[in-house]
């Protein structure tokens, strides 16, 4: 059920984003790349505006949706020469973003119901400014919500913990590796009942 995708839009803007359909089986499956479709037609149609971006998808994805499913996205927009990002959230986890010495780690915070759940919902689009060298981490709830044999969840503070102790300067595919290789190590021995995506962004700087 989860679903994720990124492009350019021109020659300086990166757009990405995460998201995750409720139910399981074929139903959410068909749901997710539907909704996926949608939600791509409807960005290509309204950007830079993520808020409208997200009404429209919440008018189109619902008018498709006779299994009554809904569906968390966050999505982004970075302006990869000035560090500028515009983001909105729509019930999904709360993207965070690591400084580059890893001094600091904050979630970005604000948005608005799942898509599918509140009718002509007027979505905001938020921003702030990445500094040269800051990571944007986004991960579906599968990572939160991993259980170990105990039956314990890993939690969003582990995740906040695990993000504000890995070094300076990683990559944002070691990052991916570290935060999947410590929920696997964490659920050991245990069903992963949910799907696990993992999308880092590192912005290097203007002209890195």
């Amino acid at each position: 059920g989860d679903l994720y995708d990124f492009f350019m839009v021109g020659r300086s803007r990166l757009f990405f984003m995460v998201g995750d359909v409720s139910g399981k089986g074929m139903p959410a499956s068909i749901f997710m790349a539907l909704s996926k479709a949608l939600y791509k037609s409807a960005a290509l149609r309204s950007l830079p505006d993520l808020g409208r971006t997200m009404a429209e998808a919440n008018v189109e994805i619902t008018r498709e949706n006779p299994e009554f499913l809904f569906v968390t996205v966050v999505a982004c927009m970075l302006d990869v020469e000035t560090g500028e990002l515009a983001y909105c959230n729509a019930g999904h986890e709360p993207p965070h973003a690591i400084a580059a010495d890893g001094s600091r780690v904050r979630q970005l915070e604000g948005g608005g119901p799942p898509l599918c759940t509140l009718e002509n919902f007027p979505y905001q689009t938020a921003h702030t400014r990445m500094a040269p060298g800051e990571s944007l981490v986004l991960v579906s709830d599968g990572v939160p919500e991993a259980m170990n044999a105990a039956g314990e969840m890993f939690g969003r503070a582990r995740l906040g913990r695990l993000l504000a102790t890995m070094p300076a300067g990683l990559s944002a595919e070691k990052r991916v590796k570290t935060v999947n290789d410590e929920v696997r190590r964490f659920a050991a021995g245990a069903d992963m009942a949910d799907d696990v995506t993992i999308l880092v962004v590192r912005w290097r700087g203007h002209g890195k």
